[in-house]
């Protein structure tokens, strides 16, 4: 008896784990998405209207980041 409650506790254990892990690296991949379509929007705002320098492309991939890190926080700030 004793040993199928160890093991009930080993795999409730596997499971916390793994769910962590899956949603860390889920906000690991919004934090890279977040970067990826402000860059892209971008440079689609940059080549519409022609500027030479990559303003739009700065801006919106800055952007991204900070959205990314909002995103960071939220999620890492619940219980």
């Amino acid at each position: 008896m004793k040993n199928t409650t160890s093991n009930n506790k080993n795999s409730e254990k596997k499971q916390s784990d793994a769910s962590a892990y899956a949603r860390y690296s889920s906000i690991g991949f919004q934090l890279i998405a977040a970067v990826m379509i402000g860059f892209a929007f971008g440079y689609f705002v940059d080549h519409f209207f022609h500027f030479q320098l990559p303003i739009f492309k700065t801006l919106f991939s800055f952007g991204g980041v900070l959205l990314g890190l909002y995103i960071v926080i939220k999620e890492v700030s619940k219980p």
